[in-house]
């Protein structure tokens, strides 16, 4: 969970700043479980009887979790949890939620941190979910159908559980490995959103059939439940599969340059802030930061691998051959149906806005707009690192230079919006050089100063 670049004092500083977010968290959950209990109504016996039942379907579903990360896990007890929550809108549902999360992760012997986390994620979501749920006009579904369920206020309920327990995750995850929180939240709720829209039946039929049939009838739709956990695991698995080739894949073009470690990665972070303060969608926003991670894949054949490595100024063969990566990259990504719409933007990533670029010197609006990001963000990378040749330039001088270039390299629209939000970058290239440091790079540049003596 915790990063390994940086040795004990980053391990030390990220596992501080765990404790503080699960501390957040933790009495947060106290707070909401405190106003639940004071303001909320009482629990029946019915509720009682269906606290028990849940609470088992609850320790099941959250015994069969899976990995969404090398950080993070997932489960299908939100099913148990949230239908709990609608037949019992009161503390009782807590008490359900509490204990089922407390057995498994006791009979897995996780961390403490890890056990107080998890019962705290699920505790703030569901308390804060009944809240919003009794607020807008929402009825115990145990009393149906003589008192009619308001869909309104049940979507809300559900919205609610799963935007809260996505933030939790994400904060603490982003604690964890000094990463940004609203894009780890938007990246999880990206890769989840169509389940969680799939499940939402699923969680008012369960919970109604315990109501009109009892326990028996709602046991047997506890085989769907385990249907949906395959579903839910075999997409994510497919979306992490994705993800890990192309990490593979940029880590292998990276290594073969000792001063642009992590390049890829941290273009790929600037062109997604870049498309964010000009106001793409996001999906746009996504398919420009993909674009960006493989925007050099063209580097990954073994010729350029000497050219890379060279710390002298380049001949003109060699930078000819160095001009021919965007067109390679482009043919290669060209072969994965599912990247098609990338090729474009790979292709014209050194195009400049004046025509002076390559390899097919275009110029302004014939350059994709991701291209453009994307050549914005390469610059800002290649100024914001150290290089043989150079120290990395500060950022004032990094800006000096974009406003320079507008108009010329870069596209001066986006230039003068990027430049009317320069703190925003500047976080970004902090946070970016932590997250995604070049790895020796100092000792490699003092290396090749030798060499030339």
């Amino acid at each position: 969970m915790y990063k390994k670049a940086g040795g004990l004092p980053l391990i030390k500083m990220a596992e501080s700043k765990i404790k503080k977010v699960v501390g957040l968290i933790t009495a947060g959950a106290f707070m909401a479980s405190a106003a639940l209990y004071y303001t909320g109504p009482s629990p029946s016996d019915k509720q009682w009887s269906a606290v028990g039942f849940f609470t088992v379907l609850g320790i099941i579903a959250s015994g069969l979790g899976y990995k969404t990360s090398k950080a993070t896990a997932g489960s299908i007890g939100f099913l148990p949890f949230l239908s709990i929550a609608v037949i019992s809108p009161n503390y009782a549902a807590l008490i359900s939620v509490i204990l089922s999360i407390a057995v498994v992760e006791l009979m897995s012997r996780r961390p403490w941190i890890k056990l107080v986390f998890n019962i705290a994620q699920f505790v703030l979501a569901e308390a804060a979910a009944i809240g919003v749920y009794l607020f807008t006009g929402g009825t115990p579904l145990i009393d149906w159908p003589a008192k009619p369920l308001s869909l309104g206020a049940f979507t809300l309920m559900v919205a609610v559980w799963m935007v809260l327990n996505k933030i939790a995750v994400s904060a603490v995850v982003s604690a964890a490995n000094d990463g940004n929180v609203k894009q780890h939240w938007m990246d999880s709720m990206r890769m989840s959103i169509k389940n969680d829209v799939l499940a939402f039946p699923l969680i008012f039929f369960f919970a109604a059939a315990y109501v009109r049939f009892g326990a028996l009838l709602a046991s047997a739709l506890a085989l769907p439940m385990l249907g949906m956990r395959q579903v839910y695991k075999a997409n994510i698995t497919l979306e992490k599969i994705n993800e890990e080739l192309l990490q593979v894949m940029v880590a292998t073009v990276d290594a073969q340059d000792p001063y642009t470690s992590g390049h890829s990665l941290r273009v790929s972070s600037y062109s997604r802030l870049i498309a964010q303060i000009i106001g793409l969608p996001q999906r746009e926003q996504n398919r420009i930061s993909r674009a960006a991670l493989l925007h050099d894949v063209g580097k990954i054949y073994s010729e350029f691998s000497p050219v890379l490595r060279k710390a002298d100024k380049l001949t003109a063969a060699e930078f000819a051959l160095v001009k021919t990566h965007p067109q390679r990259g482009a043919d290669l990504v060209s072969k994965v149906s599912h990247f098609e719409d990338l090729v474009p933007l790979i292709l014209c990533h050194h195009e400049a806005w004046n025509g002076a670029g390559y390899p097919n010197k275009f110029a302004d609006q014939q350059i994709p707009l991701g291209a453009r990001i994307i050549a914005l963000a390469d610059t800002i990378d290649a100024m914001t690192t150290s290089r043989p040749y150079r120290c990395a330039l500060p950022p004032e001088k990094v800006r000096q230079e974009i406003a320079r270039q507008a108009g010329k390299q870069f596209d001066p629209i986006i230039c003068e919006k990027l430049l009317a939000c320069w703190d925003l970058m500047e976080r970004e290239v902090r946070s970016a050089a932590k997250q995604y440091p070049v790895v020796n790079a100092r000792i490699q540049q003092l290396k090749a100063m030798m060499g030339r003596r």
